[in-house]
């Protein structure tokens, strides 16, 4: 099974953003507000931060001649 990082990362600010919705609002308006807020955030900044790393290389230093 083929495991798509973007995927797993859209579902953990799911879960997240459920949890931490049920857990600090009480009124169903807010509740929306704020987990549109999580959710667009944490999504946003990984793709913003997966964005700011990307001309970085991930493999080790090249040798030094």
């Amino acid at each position: 099974m083929l495991v798509n990082h973007f995927l797993l990362m859209v579902l953990y600010a799911l879960l997240v953003s459920v949890f931490f919705t049920v857990l600090w609002r009480r009124t169903r308006r807010d509740q929306v507000k704020l987990f549109i807020q999580l959710f667009l955030g944490m999504v946003g900044g990984g793709l913003i931060v997966a964005w700011l790393m990307f001309p970085f290389p991930s493999g080790p230093p090249a040798p030094i001649p």
